[in-house]
């Protein structure tokens, strides 16, 4: 579904291990949908692979955050979540 308004972050889990996972990533807004890899390593987030240009730096900040709790909860959980699925509405200047 296409969002109205705001962003939505989409994150499926492709391969991984304890302290690393690597992620398809699917961001969209209204005007645009982004696709690419997401790769969580050393505590560190990378996004790489965008089929369509950069998506918006809001964006990624909210898919770089549901990432880290991913990584915080592999840590206590001992598994990477396999979806993570956000919808974020766009920042007011």
């Amino acid at each position: 579904m296409t969002p109205e308004h705001g962003g939505k972050v989409e994150l499926k889990l492709g391969s991984s291990g304890p302290e690393t996972a690597e992620y398809d990533a699917y961001l969209q807004t209204p005007a645009q949908i982004y696709r690419g890899k997401a790769r969580v390593a050393d505590k560190q987030v990378a996004f790489e692979d965008w089929d369509s240009g950069e998506p918006p730096e809001w964006l990624l900040a909210d898919a770089r955050a549901a990432l880290k709790t991913a990584l915080r909860t592999s840590q206590a959980e001992g598994r990477w979540p396999r979806r993570i699925t956000r919808w974020r509405p766009e920042p007011s200047e």
